[in-house]
């Protein structure tokens, strides 16, 4: 049998005899266009709302939470206050202070006339958290705690004078093992040897153990120009809809919400408790609370952080880290952190 033929109307007004099936192909080039188009709509729509956050006024939100608003007199920094908080910002930054504890803000305070404005967005993932900690439910305890030393094996992490990083995160978890035993729970170690370990089979190992928090232990290193970095730092998850503490401006790497973002109040509770510990008790610079996508943080079951202890490339700061006396001083710090998390999330 003939296909059937229809004929369009050209230019020049003839007519062409065009085969059905080349019709059926304009029809899915038209409807790949719209498609596309939609596409790029929808993303257009989605980068304006990250780049757009909406604000709210934080002198009203502060009376309606029982703070006071002081003001310094470069007009710039101000203070938010009331009898158990103190909360610090800068106008256009993104770092605050939390009863003296650094963080990091998704998006910065930014004026607006005469008042500041704070990313509602912070006020849920970051201040709110910490202000009303959640609660388990009564069954839900914290008993078993994973830790996860940092590299191994093939992947020996930083490497500098003779010192790999790979060897001192396993010396300071089986450190905090023991501190954290000798409290009264149990610890699950993603690595006890020199091994290689994937990162995703870290967090499904701690979760088919049923872990309740999943805490991984790294040092730091800064690369060219960072020579003199030095300090401790928690990570916790990037919320949905922000971007990383320390992604560029013009990266366009995903916002979209992943599964340990469904523990994201629990997360940056747990990062806060334990950069605090670390910052009051060690003679340490406070790099503060920052987020970040990374693996381990993305797919975790349960509430996670990553432990940046310090900076094995300044070398006044490896001396101490290597030590056994900073091990000993750096592990209790992150025990007890451990410990205020569990108080908190357990209280009835």
């Amino acid at each position: 049998m003939r296909a059937k033929r229809f004929c369009l109307k050209t230019a020049s007004g003839l007519g062409q005899p065009v085969p059905v099936a080349m019709t059926r192909v304009l029809k899915l080039f038209l409807i790949t266009i719209l498609v596309a188009v939609s596409v790029v709509a929808a993303q257009r729509k989605t980068q304006a709302h990250e780049s757009s956050p909406q604000y709210v006024d934080l002198a009203g939100w502060g009376r309606t939470n029982s703070f006071r608003v002081v003001w310094n007199s470069n007009g710039r920094d101000f203070m938010l206050t009331n009898r158990s908080w103190q909360l610090a910002f800068t106008v256009n930054s993104r770092q605050t202070e939390i009863n003296g504890v650094k963080a990091w803000l998704s998006f910065p305070v930014v004026a607006r006339g005469t008042n500041a404005s704070i990313a509602l967005l912070d006020i849920q993932k970051l201040i709110r958290p910490l202000l009303t900690p959640a609660r388990n439910n009564p069954q839900r305890k914290v008993t078993l705690v994973a830790l996860d030393p940092g590299h191994g094996g093939k992947d020996k992490g930083f490497e500098t004078a003779g010192y790999q990083e790979k060897t001192h995160t396993l010396l300071l978890a089986r450190r905090l093992q023991s501190l954290l035993e000798s409290a009264g729970l149990k610890v699950l170690l993603t690595r006890s040897s020199d091994v290689f370990v994937e990162l995703d089979e870290r967090v499904a190992l701690a979760k088919r153990r049923r872990a309740d928090i999943f805490v991984s232990l790294h040092y730091n290193s800064a690369g060219n120009g960072g020579g003199d970095a030095k300090g401790v730092e928690c990570y916790c998850l990037t919320p949905a809809g922000a971007k990383s503490t320390n992604t560029r401006p013009d990266d366009n790497a995903t916002t979209k919400a992943v599964p340990g973002n469904n523990n994201d109040s629990r997360n940056v509770l747990l990062a806060y408790l334990i950069q605090k510990a670390m910052v009051t008790s060690l003679d340490v610079e406070d790099r503060g609370i920052r987020r970040a996508r990374f693996l381990v943080l993305r797919e975790a079951a349960m509430p996670a952080i990553l432990i940046e202890g310090g900076f094995m490339s300044a070398p006044d700061e490896r001396r101490r880290l290597v030590g056994l006396e900073r091990r000993r001083d750096l592990a209790q710090a992150i025990a007890d952190g451990i410990l205020d998390y569990k108080r908190l999330v357990e209280r009835q």
